[in-house]
Parts: C-alpha cells; structure tokens; sequence
C-alpha cells in the first residue's frame, strides 16, 4: 500500500513538472502582443465596419428607407468617422475613402 501511495505520488510530481514546465521557463505565460501590430489590426477591423455602415447606408437609401436629408446626415458622419480611422491606419492619408467604398462595395456584391 505504502508503495502504491509513493508511486502515485513520483507519477504526480512529474507530471505537475511537465505540465507547468513551460510556466517555470520563464516568468510570462503567454508572448507579449505588440501594440503597434495589435492597434493595426483594430484599426483595420474598424475600417472594414465603417465600410460595411457606408455601404448599408447607401443601400438603404437606394431602396427608399432613408429620407435625403437623414441620409446626408448619417453618411456625412460615416465619412468623418472612416476618414479618421483610414488616416490612422495608413501613415501617408493619401487614400481616397470615396474610392475605397466603391471597391469595398463591388467586392462585396462580386
């Protein structure tokens, strides 16, 4: 019994060895994320929403649901916020978020 309990107990510490190795390696658990990288990648999911909103709006209009001056108003403050993200995201803003949304909108009807 004695010889049970101490071969169990051999066969746990090594496997808790094992286990939390990676964690005893070194004094991280997990890599460190870039900021710049990870500010990037929300940036760009949040240009990729601003399109997406664009591209709704100017469908809604097209099929009537929004009045001319509602769809002035919102789409003027879209085209605000995407500016804003696009000129963060790239380091030269020499994009035109007109022509940017033209291509969004055909690749997402192609």
């Amino acid at each position: 019994m004695i010889f049970l309990i101490l071969w169990l107990f051999i066969l746990g510490t090594i496997l808790l060895v094992y286990l939390y190795y990676p964690f005893l390696k070194s004094n991280q658990a997990f890599p460190e994320i870039d900021p710049v990288e990870e500010l990037k990648q929300t940036l760009a999911i949040e240009r990729e929403q601003s399109y997406t909103a664009l591209a709704d709006l100017d469908e809604d209009f097209e099929t009537g649901k929004l009045s001319i001056q509602d769809y002035q108003k919102m789409r003027a403050e879209l085209l605000q916020e995407t500016a804003n993200i696009v000129s963060q995201l790239e380091a030269a803003a020499d994009i035109d978020v007109e022509s940017e949304i033209e291509k969004y909108k055909q690749q997402r009807q192609g």
